[in-house]
């Protein structure tokens, strides 16, 4: 497993100056979970009331296995006979018949505290709840103190940090949680690609978080989304992991096919994650079409400020020169182009000394 895979992944969201962060280098032993600057908590009577959010809706009616169906259909047919060797066709098979179960539950002190949060509850509740995960409560703790976090006196305790955070902070440290355990170790040559996987997705969240307001959406959920966006890549992964210790070997794949099927089907897998996790319609279709290849039914902001996200931080990684037009149009984006350019050039503005840009 690469779990405790990086160390300072909010002192970058703290460091973002003009909303770019570099990647935190991976420290593979010492962890750190928690992953977006929170929102301030709203503390009534001893009861942490619910603050709106994207993840709030859990009726999604996302078709896990007809998506999969639909997709893994369309990538063996494109698959030409070479490529078709090895096992690449019990790849596709395990993961059609495992359907929305490819995607492993959470912890269920996890699972119950998402849960709760979709609730009013009493501080105390999910104080319990927290104290029965070390891992998460030691990230809660830290989280709560980082430097991106430095409101005043430390929190010494699980509900001074729960009312620091609020429910925002506190779904985010979970989900961090969530995702990090779904870092694999395959054994093969694919751990590298994992690797760089995760540094894409810590990249794109800082970056989703500076652009938030020109979408008119909530900075921490956008920091989530950005984090979450290629979660379906890690389920792939870690299937990959699981088949090579079923076949006890290898798994054999052609080269050409894994790049293939990660652009094929991490979008589908990471809806089916969205989903099983509870996450709520809005972060499934979020999660699930943030390459936004067809047309939208609807406008969705949130999705919209992923998907720049995202394209600017590969951009930036490449060293190539960003025409927002064109993302504006090949996106088919319904936010204001005035509200967003402005933090378009100022995420970019420090890699490219100004330059690089294009309105």
């Amino acid at each position: 497993m690469l779990t405790k895979v990086m160390t300072r992944l909010t002192q970058s969201t703290a460091a973002l100056v003009g909303g770019r962060s570099e990647a935190p280098p991976l420290q593979p032993d010492v962890p750190v979970r928690a992953i977006a600057s929170p929102s301030p908590a709203v503390v009534s009577q001893g009861r942490i009331l619910v603050e709106p959010s994207i993840h709030d809706d859990v009726e999604s009616g996302y078709d896990v296995r007809r998506a999969l169906r639909t997709a893994l259909e369309a990538l063996e047919a494109s698959l030409d006979p070479v490529e078709r060797r090895g096992d690449a066709p019990l790849l596709f098979e395990r993961i059609s018949r495992s359907g929305e179960k490819t995607v492993r539950q959470p912890p269920a002190a996890a699972q119950r505290a998402l849960d709760l949060l979709r609730r009013d509850v009493p501080i105390s509740d999910l104080v319990r709840l927290v104290e029965q995960d070390p891992v998460l409560a030691q990230s809660l703790l830290r989280f709560s103190n980082s430097a991106a976090n430095a409101t005043g006196s430390r929190s010494r305790s699980l509900s001074e940090c729960i009312r620091k955070v609020g429910t925002q902070g506190l779904r985010s440290v979970i989900l961090s949680s969530m995702v990090e355990g779904m870092l694999c170790r395959t054994g093969t040559e694919y751990d590298a690609m994992v690797r760089q996987v995760w540094e894409h997705m810590v990249r794109t969240a800082p970056i989703a978080r500076t652009l938030a307001p020109g979408f008119g959406v909530v900075a921490d959920e956008a920091f989530t989304l950005g984090l979450l966006h290629d979660v379906g890549k890690l389920v792939l992964f870690d299937r990959l992991g699981t088949l090579r210790v079923e076949l006890r070997r290898e798994v054999k794949l052609n080269s050409q096919v894994m790049p293939r099927v990660l652009s094929s089907l991490h979008e589908v897998l990471g809806g089916a994650a969205a989903l099983r996790w509870g996450l709520g319609k809005a972060a499934v279709g979020v999660v699930s079409s943030h390459h936004r290849r067809a047309d939208p039914l609807e406008p969705n902001l949130h999705a919209e400020c992923v998907y720049v996200a995202e394209r600017l931080d590969l951009a930036m990684v490449r060293n190539e020169p960003v025409n927002l037009v064109r993302l504006f149009e090949e996106g088919r984006l319904q936010a204001s182009f005035e509200a967003v350019a402005p933090l378009v050039e100022r995420v970019i503005a420090p890699q490219s000394g100004g330059t690089g840009f294009t309105a």
